[in-house]
């Protein structure tokens, strides 16, 4: 298990998070949920950093903590959130390992920099050794036209990156291959031209690059640019797959793709899913992206004309078809993916979202949302495995109801609610609650599901202002 535990950073005083591999944050807005998603991906991108630290490094032939960890962490700090020297104190613990104590703590010092320590077993001694051997490797030049020894080299080079990949994957305790934070606002990819979308990516990058070589006091946060700079990357893959590969929809992904009747099954109930949230079949060629309404008589409509929940939640959709074709380790980080969508499409998006990382041990899924719908789908996966796992001759029975590719198992899983006040407060009307932030724990570890009083009480206080209105009418009514 992994866990995070911020004080005073951001708009969150203090929150101790377990990540597990699903783990949703709901919260009014301002309550902190970005905040801990990106800090979340902040750490868990580190890994990846440190494998380009040292395949890419010219300077030290030997691991280094301090060039090859201690300053680039510094750095990337500054580039997501900027200069720290407005910031009041704060300390961050990342937990890679909570059951081995494998952390990393960043906090300020009293010049208002950046100071981070890690445990000594993060990074241990054979860690370090390994890490020594493949930069010397990295570093060798080859000088010879010998067509046999720059094979070997070139093989040797893939074979030292494979055995640096997994030192980290198991420092870390990581094994996902893709990792990606999903923006809100991803309709951004849909909404305006192609032209459009490459002058946009022009202007983040040079911005990006700028901001990466000024000055610690000069640093601006750029975490949003930095992560919808890595979407739109994403994107562009996705759009050329579809394109290339499948002939411009899932149909022909699925057939370019699989001989395997069983998978191939599988991927076509997939794809009826998501051509019921998107209302139509998606297709893209040389005039772009569409939703064919009308199979027969191929009538259509451009996705930049389709409707908000179709645009917000097309890239998600994509992006899960593929990573199950695949077969791939995933890290997703989501912003509302429920972003536009009636209650029945939420639903149906959430239990994709759940078929995708039951797809592997190693894939995880981490959402923000507003949405208690979300909520309520997730307690209903969860509810549905300890139905079964208390009474297994009910498999059939509940896999009718709720596809069973998409229960959720009760370890895997955890729920928190963020706020400005808690949700008892808000049903008692205690205004003075907002002054303190608040983070809650919801999910009932025993029972296997989120808990009931506070789906109950947020129900209460969306009911509570009609049932106020409904006791002044009666007695109006009456009177009259």
């Amino acid at each position: 298990m992994q866990k995070i535990i911020i004080e005073n950073f951001g708009p969150i005083q203090y929150a101790e998070i377990e990540v597990k591999k699903i783990l949703v944050l709901i919260g009014e807005q301002a309550s902190g949920k970005s905040t801990i998603a990106k800090l979340i991906y902040f750490f868990k991108s580190l890994r990846d950093d440190l494998f380009s630290q040292i395949y890419q490094d010219t300077q030290k032939d030997y691991f280094d903590i301090t060039s090859d960890l201690i300053f680039p962490i510094r750095e990337k700090f500054y580039d997501f959130f900027g200069s720290t020297l407005h910031l009041p104190n704060f300390e961050i613990k990342f937990y890679y390992s909570v059951e081995n104590d494998k952390y990393l703590k960043l906090s300020l010092n009293d010049k208002k920099r950046l100071d981070s320590r890690f445990s000594d077993n993060l990074l241990n001694e054979n860690f370090r050794t390994s890490a020594t051997a493949i930069k010397k490797l990295f570093q060798q030049s080859l000088n010879t036209n010998d067509i046999y020894e720059q094979l070997t080299y070139e093989q040797n080079k893939i074979k030292y990156a494979q055995r640096l990949s997994k030192l980290l994957n198991e420092s870390f305790q990581m094994y996902h291959e893709d990792s990606l934070f999903v923006i809100a606002g991803r309709n951004a990819t849909v909404s305006y031209s192609d032209l459009f979308e490459k002058l946009l990516f022009a202007d983040v990058s040079s911005r990006l690059e700028k901001n990466s070589k000024k000055k610690f006091a000069g640093k601006q946060q750029t975490i949003d640019e930095t992560l919808m700079l890595k979407f739109m990357e994403k994107v562009d893959i996705i759009k050329g797959k579809f394109k290339k590969i499948g002939n411009g929809n899932f149909e022909g992904v699925i057939e370019s793709y699989e001989d395997d009747e069983n998978l191939k099954q599988k991927l076509y109930d997939i794809k009826k899913r998501i051509d019921e949230i998107l209302k139509g079949e998606y297709r893209i060629d040389n005039w772009g992206e569409k939703i064919v309404f009308n199979k027969e008589t191929e009538e259509y409509v451009k996705l930049s004309n389709t409707s908000s929940g179709q645009q917000e939640s097309i890239r998600i959709l994509q992006d899960i078809f593929l990573n199950i074709l695949d077969n791939t380790k995933v890290l997703r980080i989501l912003e509302e993916p429920e972003a536009h969508l009636f209650p029945i499409a939420q639903k149906q998006l959430i239990e994709l979202l759940a078929l995708m990382i039951n797809q592997n041990d190693d894939n995880q899924l981490i959402i923000t949302t507003h949405s208690p719908y979300v909520l309520t789908v997730f307690n209903n996966l969860l509810f549905a495995n300890r139905v079964v796992e208390k009474n297994p001759s009910t498999e059939s029975q509940v896999a009718q109801i709720i596809p069973q590719d998409s229960w959720l198992s009760a370890k895997d899983f955890s729920a928190y609610s963020l706020g400005n006040q808690s949700v008892s407060d808000s049903l008692r009307g205690d205004v003075g609650a907002m002054d303190s932030n608040y983070y809650e724990p919801i999910f009932n570890q025993e029972k296997g599901t989120i808990q009931q009083n506070y789906l109950d009480t947020v129900s209460e206080i969306l009911g509570g202002d009609f049932q106020a209105l409904y006791s002044i009418h009666a007695k109006t009514f009456k009177r009259k």
